[in-house]
């Protein structure tokens, strides 16, 4: 036997001696942990943003890779554009069935749990994927604290607080003062006290459909604005400047009024829109068709009324959406919005009763300063509820 041969001889025996001494420890920690990542079934998240923008890309391009490579485990990633009608409406249906309201994006949901805004998913990122390689399973759900009950509504605008609110807009001084020259106006033109309840209530719905469709456009440019963080921030600013400053002059107008009871607020229409106001009354009520008349003067006068009713409306809105009502922003606007014609129908039923226009307006007087009172609390509880919704 040649050297050569003795040699090759010899390096066979070693390797073979390496594999059996490999074989017998069995496979290193590194390798099991590459082929457990192989086989183990990836984590699905799903994340909702503005796909293009550069937190987007940042979390798509670094955050998550970088996750998985620290954590060992493959993501399957569903992205959706928040931006268009179908991602929104998704990521709310998602968030509302998990428990949550919507408060800004991106939202990244992993398993029964939904994190909002960058910093949240950055923090929470990494642990969901490291539960998930040692046991198998996301963490417990996360709960941050605005979680809403499904069909449960806003955690501060309650419905009781709604009705209070569409109610004290009902009575203020602007809307007051037109539903008595509504009905004053309306008795010397109607004839029987059948045509006068017609034509009432059918004023009184064109209150109603024309406050609603305003209020219903409102919400949803609130909505829609209320995706961008930097909108909903400065829709907050706005509404707790203006209703701060309501409230001061609502406070001026009280104590005004409790020194000399014929002082004019300051809270009421400009003198031009008052005269638009009657006029379109009269020649509503003084129309052949008195119903239909009277139908289109509630709504024209509901849109002129704005200038004054918008005070406490438009705020009431934007509490609604800050609070993440969502789906059940039609029915917050319908109940707000029966509240507010409640007192048009019961100065209606008043005076079809008999009670003369000069008792309703006398009561209206002596009641002032507690109508301005309730607009002052009023004005106060949405400049604090905007930021606590």
């Amino acid at each position: 036997m040649n050297r050569r041969t003795v040699i090759a001889l010899g390096y066979l025996g070693l390797l073979l001696s390496a594999t059996a001494v490999s074989a017998a420890q069995g496979p290193s920690p590194e390798s099991d942990a590459v082929t457990a990542s192989a086989l183990s079934p990836p984590a699905r998240l799903e994340y909702y943003g503005e796909l293009g923008c550069s937190h987007c890309d940042t979390f798509m391009d670094r955050d998550l890779p970088a996750a998985e490579a620290a954590s060992g485990v493959r993501v399957e990633l569903e992205a959706f554009d928040i931006l268009s009608e179908a991602g929104y409406s998704r990521c709310e249906a998602r968030l509302a069935e998990l428990g949550y309201g919507f408060r800004i994006f991106p939202v990244l949901i992993v398993g029964r749990s939904a994190y909002q805004g960058n910093a949240a998913i950055e923090a929470n990122l990494l642990p969901e994927l490291t539960s998930y390689a040692e046991t198998g399973s996301f963490r417990p759900r996360f709960d941050d604290g605005m979680a809403h009950d499904a069909g449960r509504g806003a955690p501060v605008w309650t419905v009781p607080a709604i009705l209070a609110a569409g109610l004290i807009d009902g009575v203020n001084p602007c809307a007051f003062t037109t539903l008595l020259f509504f009905m004053s106006y309306l008795g010397l033109r109607s004839g029987s006290r059948w045509r006068a309840a017609a034509a009432g209530l059918a004023f009184a719905a064109g209150v109603f459909l024309a406050y609603f469709a305003i209020g219903y456009g409102v919400l949803n440019v609130f909505r829609l604005g209320g995706r961008l963080q930097g909108f909903r921030l400065a829709l907050k600013l706005t509404v707790s400047v203006l209703t701060a400053a309501f409230f001061a002059v609502t406070v001026r107008d009280i104590a005004a009024l409790l020194r000399d009871r014929s002082a004019s607020p300051v809270m009421m229409l400009p003198a031009r829109f008052r005269t638009a106001i009657n006029a379109m009354i009269r020649a509503g009520t003084g129309s052949r068709a008195l119903i239909f008349g009277a139908f289109v003067s509630g709504v024209v006068v509901s849109v002129l009324e704005l200038a004054c009713t918008g005070q406490i409306y438009f705020p009431a809105i934007s509490a609604m959406v800050q609070a993440g009502v969502s789906g059940s922003g039609l029915l917050y606007l319908t109940l707000y919005n029966l509240a507010f014609v409640l007192p048009l129908l019961a100065v209606l039923a008043a005076s079809l009763l008999g009670l003369r226009q000069e008792a309703l307006r006398s009561f209206f007087k002596r009641h002032l300063v507690a109508s301005k009172a309730a607009q002052a609390v009023l004005f106060a509880g949405l400049s604090i509820a905007i930021w606590l919704a």
